[in-house]
């Protein structure tokens, strides 16, 4: 939604705090009796695993024939992939991506078992899209930041011109990314302790000798951070444009007696999206105060924070290829940031307006977009949680 000068945005906390991608897992996990019940919930959830079992077999197996390799041939697979500067530099672009399956050293049982561990639960709660997008994606862009800030130390003589050459491979990136993430999409209670842990593991190595992959750890776990308070803001963002399908479709509205209970029920049918039983384009919270304006919480329309965020990353990527980073990063933030303030990707301003002022006095109202099929669903489910249908 672009935003009238009297729509008025609520800060973030669009949907309970008990709302996860996957959280059905904590549920059956708390449901279960005791530590044999919870093993076999676990179990059964594992069976499900895909993505992150055969990217850690993958690194294992290449790590396991790099350290038999000749010292000749294994440093110069590692030199090839590496992403510092004089690689970026030479445009090898294909380093943003290999260089996330190559590891200096052969992976212990501890470090395969933590990986596993870390990686295994994000895709169980977020699922092989989320883990894909945040473990890769971050990989990528915090390796790109990292080129960037050496590039421009080199220029300057911040910094050694012998770190042009410096080896950076590994998949420490997209791990503390992915932990960062977990931390901060966690519940409310979980998230107070484990997030200034997840940040104090990467800035105490900064007070010491402090080197370029620290600073590499760093800015992966505010992405983690970032990534996963995106997730509990706006769960349904991702396209710019609705589908063709549902474009000239008439949304659902729904109102219920309280903003906690509007949350519930945005919750549950978040739920149904994640496991696929229904599709969900945009879904909105709504409602008028006793000053006639208008309240709303999104889940998919991106406001300009958001957007300068995306930019941020998109811009530095693309600066990367083209050869000039920091412009990239500057002019990718600033034009996202400005499409985002402007372009309107879900419901529109003027149909969640009148579904607040249709609401009873007092009333929410959780206005949906969904495919036709899945109103019969929907209506039925929202009922069973106390929403009554909104206009025609």
């Amino acid at each position: 939604m672009t935003g009238f000068k009297w729509l008025h945005q609520d800060p973030p906390g669009l949907v309970p705090a008990w709302y996860l991608p996957g959280g059905d897992l904590a549920s059956a996990l708390a449901a279960a009796g005791g530590p044999a019940a919870k093993a076999k919930v676990l179990l059964r959830a594992a069976t499900r695993l895909r993505l992150a079992p055969l990217y850690v077999l993958a690194v294992a197996v290449i790590g396991f024939l790099l350290d038999r390799a000749d010292p000749q041939t294994r440093n110069h697979l590692i030199a090839a992939n590496s992403t510092n500067v004089a690689n970026l530099d030479q445009h090898r672009v294909w380093t943003l991506v290999t260089s996330a399956f190559i590891v200096t050293e052969p992976l212990g049982v501890l470090t395969v078992a933590h990986l596993l561990l870390l990686t295994g639960a994000a895709e169980l709660l977020w699922g092989r899209r989320r883990l894909f997008e945040v473990f890769f994606l971050t990989h990528v862009v915090a390796s790109c930041l990292v080129y960037a800030l050496l590039r421009t130390g080199i220029r300057y003589e911040w910094v050694e011109r012998t770190v042009a050459t410096a080896s950076d491979v590994g998949t420490s990136y997209g791990a503390h990314a992915v932990g960062g993430a977990l931390a901060f999409s966690l519940p409310v209670r979980a998230r107070r302790v484990l997030v200034p842990l997840a940040l104090a593991a990467v800035l105490l190595p900064l007070v010491g000798e402090r080197t370029f992959t620290d600073v590499g750890h760093l800015l992966s776990t505010v992405i983690g951070l970032l990534a996963g308070w995106q997730m509990r803001r706006r769960p349904l963002a991702g396209r710019l444009r609705l589908p063709a399908r549902m474009r000239d479709d008439r949304p659902m509205a729904f109102a219920f007696g309280t903003e906690e209970e509007a949350r519930t029920a945005l919750a549950t049918v978040l739920h149904l999206q994640e496991h696929h039983l229904v599709h969900l384009a945009d879904a909105v919270v709504t409602w008028s105060d006793r000053a006639h304006r208008i309240h709303e919480r999104e889940t998919r329309d991106l406001g300009v924070l958001d957007g300068a965020m995306a930019g941020t990353a998109w811009g530095v990527v693309l600066g990367t290829l083209a050869g000039f980073p920091v412009a990239g990063l500057v002019a990718g933030a600033g034009v996202v940031a400005v499409v985002a303030g402007l372009h309107d990707a879900g419901l529109p301003d003027s149909t969640v307006v009148h579904s607040a002022r249709a609401a009873p006095p007092g009333g929410v109202v959780l206005v949906l977009l969904t495919d036709r099929a899945d109103r019969t669903r929907l209506t039925s489910v929202l009922a069973g949680v106390g929403g009554a249908p909104v206009g025609p």
